[in-house]
């Protein structure tokens, strides 16, 4: 890795292995360099692995939200606008860390670890999110109109087998489920509108009751649209397994 000439490095901290530099050519205006700095202090309690950790981890938090705060201006310029937690997932999917170096820095009071992070980022990823945004939205509102039909189409079979009913019968097994299965019904549509208010984990909320009620293939698919929106992509896959199991298909 190319470093600058004034750069310290410490003896026994070295760079990490795991980081894959990556070239680019130069005038690809395209490409974007961010940069992020932590200074953590070295305590006796402490080891220098741990504290580079510590540093690392810190700067990277810091070079994501420069990266994170581009994103937005980038997508704003294009009169679009998403959630925090959106455009900060997506600053760190797209970054691509290209280099670590740490300082020693000896004080009067303290002796610091400095961590600096160098990224990159190009506009053509950042691109490609808001091309797939209106891909995923389309999808999206077919998916829900073909979904409001077999709703509307349960609610008359509901509302048939209700309207069956004398003051004097007695409800049957079948019937308070299909009870059960309008009150999910009613949690899912309102898990909907929540989803397009960009509310991901008050929706998640009424998903899990709607689930909890009528482990419906759907139902699991929507909750982990919502996942995948936070950035939580282990319980996304995880739905969308169940989601995929229980018959879904997209």
């Amino acid at each position: 890795m190319n470093r600058p000439a004034s750069s310290k490095f410490v003896p026994g901290l070295p760079d990490d292995d795991d980081i894959d530099t990556q070239t680019n050519s130069q005038g690809d205006n395209s490409i974007k360099i961010y940069d992020g700095v932590s200074d953590c202090p070295v305590n006796d309690s402490d080891t220098f692995k741990n504290v580079k950790i510590r540093a690392k981890d810190l700067a990277i938090q810091k070079v994501q939200q420069k990266i994170a705060d581009y994103v937005y201006g980038f997508w704003k310029d294009r009169y679009l606008t998403l959630p925090d937690d959106e455009v900060l997932s997506i600053a760190s999917e797209i970054c691509t860390i290209t280099d670590v170096k740490y300082n020693f820095i000896d004080s009067d009071d303290n002796t610091l670890i400095r961590a600096t992070v160098l990224a990159q980022i190009d506009d053509n990823d950042v691109m490609n999110y808001i091309i797939q945004f209106f891909k995923e939205r389309n999808k999206l509102k077919l998916q829900n109109e073909a979904l409001r039909k077999e709703i509307e189409d349960l609610k008359r079979q509901i509302a048939e087998l209700k309207s069956q009913h004398t003051n004097n019968q007695k409800i049957t097994l079948r019937d308070m489920t299909k009870d059960k299965i309008s009150v999910s019904v009613d949690k899912f549509e309102e898990a909907e509108r929540l989803y397009y208010r960009y509310k991901f984990s008050e929706a998640i909320k009424l998903y899990d009751e709607a689930i909890q009620i009528n482990p419906n293939a759907k139902f699991y698919y929507h909750r982990g649209c919502c996942y995948r929106k936070l950035g939580n992509h282990a319980k996304a896959q995880s739905d969308f397994k169940k989601a995929k199991a229980l018959g879904w298909k997209d």
